[in-house]
């Protein structure tokens, strides 16, 4: 009967991988790469390994290993797309490999798990470091539990967590705190807890190692102070507020519900108070469950510890798409939980049976939950893929093919940038120079192929404009609008009519239920217009994409 059983969980475990990475590779196909996917890229083709390693750390705001391992790929002579597609699908087939076949989960569980929006689409076809932590996070998770016997591949798995990620060394961080506190709760003694450690010579020798590490990345990613992200004091919420909505709305935006814009920072969105509470009620519902869980394992700190550590970053700086470092959490938390005790029905059913309720509700409950889970992560997943398929995600592929195909390459390409900051430049411009083998606008800063994230200060800015005007008058301008040529020519002096429209490329940003137009358009002379379609521009032609 074991044997049986045995046969068919790795049955349905192979299935489940090999038709998760089918859907990935054809996610992978019709997706074109966006700006943060190409930025890390061009700094890992074109910058110099000691830069990667020492300096532009500070702008980037995370660890250098993903740049490492897509100059690796590049190396091996890989395109733009070919090396990060194939990088971050590694990982994906490392995370499948590791909830279907190591991780202690039932089987129900390991097959619902991979149908999670961040697993099943937003980390696995957009190619960012975030499945490659995701992956680092399960590894520790699996070797948590022989930390004291085996304390160097416990501590190298969150070492890797520090490497890959800022999200990374904050969750590492927490773990390794949370165990000590844990031990000392259990221990009823702080005293007890050290000497444990420090009579373990390879457990001490492994956290001395893990902190020399984790310090290291943090003075690595430490932000120096020009760069753009700590000059920008937009929003709406303070810390607190972010805090508290880190608790109490990412949870539920993880899993259940799709309130956030993509495009829109947790500090900047005011969400109608319907959804804030919707979101507050199905988070405290998570909390209690895994408070339940952990209670019984005795295991309190370390089942909220880590999340504190890591709602300081979300407080600070997150997006939508950084949510998906709940998952990581939760699936760290149930395995390690799974690891000391199975989790069943029967410890969620007792608490009911004393408020006066049925033990079978308990049943009934937890699979309405996993199916609105699943049903849910499954629509997202769908009419993502489908979005995929259907429009292009980001129109900086079709420009760069554009250019190619009018052999531009060599044309003064000038790329429009932010009012507030004249580093800030179109997204899509630098996500094309990935297309090519170098640098085609001449007025990114400092000449580079990529965004610096360096604040532009009045006088530099006021430099670099003159600096752009003395080349001479672009022969195309890369927009976000139509009408913002009219502004960059009063801006640098330029006395052309940039008034033809020779291009129009089209993007649609996909999140959960949500889509975005993400557009730009290339605006030129009349003479110019001529020279490129040897006729005359009409206003007819304004749309060529």
């Amino acid at each position: 009967m074991r044997e049986e059983k045995n046969k068919y969980d790795l049955i349905t475990g192979i299935a489940v991988t090999a038709v998760v990475s089918i859907l990935v590779i054809i996610g992978m196909c019709f997706h074109e790469p966006w700006f943060d996917e190409a930025q890390a890229y061009l700094l890992a083709r074109d910058a110099s390994l000691r830069d990667i390693l020492m300096y532009w750390t500070h702008y980037e705001g995370h660890p250098p290993l993903w740049h490492l391992l897509l100059r690796c790929a590049t190396a091996l002579g890989m395109s733009f797309e070919t090396a990060i597609k194939s990088v971050n699908f590694l990982f994906v087939e490392a995370v499948l490999l590791l909830i279907e076949f190591r991780s202690p989960f039932r089987r129900i569980t390991k097959v619902i798990i991979p149908t999670s929006y961040f697993l099943m689409y937003q980390y696995s076809v957009t190619s960012r470091p975030y499945m490659m932590l995701t992956f680092f996070c399960l590894l520790a998770a699996m070797c948590y539990n022989e930390r004291y016997e085996k304390p160097m591949r416990y501590c190298c798995s969150l070492l890797l967590m520090c490497i890959s990620h800022s999200f990374g060394i904050a969750f590492a961080g927490g773990i390794v705190i949370a165990d000590m506190l844990g031990e000392s709760i259990r221990q009823r003694s702080v005293r007890k807890m050290a000497v444990r450690i420090i009579s373990n010579k390879r457990l001490l020798l492994s956290y001395v190692m893990l902190l020399a590490g984790a310090l290291a990345m943090v003075a690595v990613i430490m932000p120096r102070s020009d760069t753009y992200a700590t000059s920008s004091n937009s929003g709406v919420h303070g810390f607190a507020f972010c805090y508290f909505m880190s608790w109490l709305h990412i949870p539920s935006d993880t899993l259940f519900t799709s309130f956030s814009s993509e495009l829109m920072y947790m500090r900047e969105e005011t969400n109608p108070v319907n959804e804030v509470i919707t979101a507050a009620v199905i988070s405290l519902i998570i909390w209690i469950l895994l408070f339940c869980i952990a209670k019984k394992r005795r295991m309190i700190a370390e089942a909220f510890l880590p999340y504190s550590f890591i709602a300081v970053l979300t407080s600070l700086h997150t997006l939508p798409h950084h949510y998906g470092i709940f998952l990581m959490y939760l699936l760290f938390m149930l395995w390690t939980a799974t690891d000391k005790e199975r989790i069943t029905l029967k410890e969620f059913a007792e608490p009911l049976e004393k408020a006066g309720l049925k033990a079978d509700l308990t049943k009934k409950i937890a699979i309405g939950g996993a199916a609105a889970f699943t049903a849910i992560n499954l629509y997202w997943d769908g009419l993502s893929y489908y979005r995929e398929i259907k429009y292009a995600y980001d129109p900086a592929r079709s420009l760069a093919q554009w250019i190619k195909d009018n052999e531009l390459e060599d044309r003064k390409i000038l790329t429009t940038w932010s009012e507030n900051d004249a580093y800030i430049v179109n997204a899509s411009s630098v996500a094309s120079n990935a297309y090519f083998d170098r640098n085609i606008y001449y007025n990114l800063n400092y000449g580079l192929s990529f965004i610096s994230h360096k604040a532009c200060s009045g006088d530099d800015a006021v430099n670099i404009k003159k600096e752009w005007l003395a080349m001479g008058e672009p022969d195309l301008m890369v927009c976000d609008t139509p009408q913002e040529s009219s502004y960059i020519c009063k801006d640098l002096g330029i006395d052309s009519d940039y008034i033809a429209l020779a291009y129009t490329g089209e993007g649609k940003r996909i999140f959960k239920d949500k889509i975005d137009d993400y557009n730009l358009y290339v605006m030129c002379t009349r003479e110019t217009y001529k020279e490129i379609y040897g006729k005359d521009y009409e206003v007819s032609t304004y749309r060529n994409s």
